[in-house]
């Protein structure tokens, strides 16, 4: 294994917080890969009991207690960033009216609630040229995970956080967990700070504890 750094290259904004943990997309193409397409994320499920978590080819840190966590840096965003709001629609085309199938009720089209209920949802996003991060992992394995990541963040069924190209480049030293002045990197469970993930799945109740977060 050896210290690298990952840059991915933006086409447009990504609609996610700063720290957007790569570890997280890494383990998500990882476990499609092995398993393929299929729903395994029931609502109140462990995903796991169902599949087998995969083993990423990154670093563990305290690998040898129960909060153990990836050597993979949270988002590490260039000075130039930009951060912004939009909205995503959802309404019925009043136009297609004449080819629902009312049956015996009258011709309504229910906007205010219901399968037809109108949305006009806010996103929040940040937008650079740019966003890196950095891991001490196998490069190689690295390597042939990341062509699959053609987006990041949510929404990106409506085109948000393209990826143009992956870089792969050494690092001179290990700035998974630390840069050299010492500041925090990502996530590290603590006694102490804010409840949150620290291991994907980010989402999962055993996967979050109080941590330690970057400034």
């Amino acid at each position: 294994m050896q210290p690298l750094r990952i840059r991915a290259w933006l086409e447009c904004g990504v609609i996610s917080d700063r720290f957007l943990p790569l570890d997280s997309v890494l383990y998500y193409h990882a476990m499609r890969e092995k398993y393929g397409e299929q729903l395994v994320t029931f609502p109140g499920a462990d995903h796991e009991l169902r599949n087998p978590s995969v083993s990423l080819p990154i670093a563990r840190c305290e690998e040898h207690g129960p909060m153990w966590y990836y050597a993979a840096s949270f988002a590490q965003w260039p000075e130039a960033v930009a951060s912004g709001s939009d909205h995503w629609n959802c309404r019925f085309d009043l136009s297609l009216v004449d080819l629902v199938d009312w049956q015996s009720r009258k011709a309504r089209v229910e906007v205010a609630s219901g399968p037809m209920k109108s949305y006009h949802m806010p996103v929040f996003y940040l937008h650079a040229l740019y966003v890196d991060w950095f891991l001490f992992a196998h490069r190689a394995g690295v390597e042939r995970l990341l062509p699959f990541i053609t987006q990041l963040g949510k929404k990106t069924s409506q085109g948000w956080g393209a990826v143009s190209r992956w870089e792969v480049d050494p690092w001179h030293t290990d700035w998974s967990v630390r840069d050299d002045q010492g500041s925090l990197m990502r996530a590290i469970p603590s006694n102490e700070g804010l409840f949150i993930g620290f291991r994907p799945s980010y989402w999962m109740p055993k996967n979050q504890a109080k941590c330690l977060l970057p400034a």
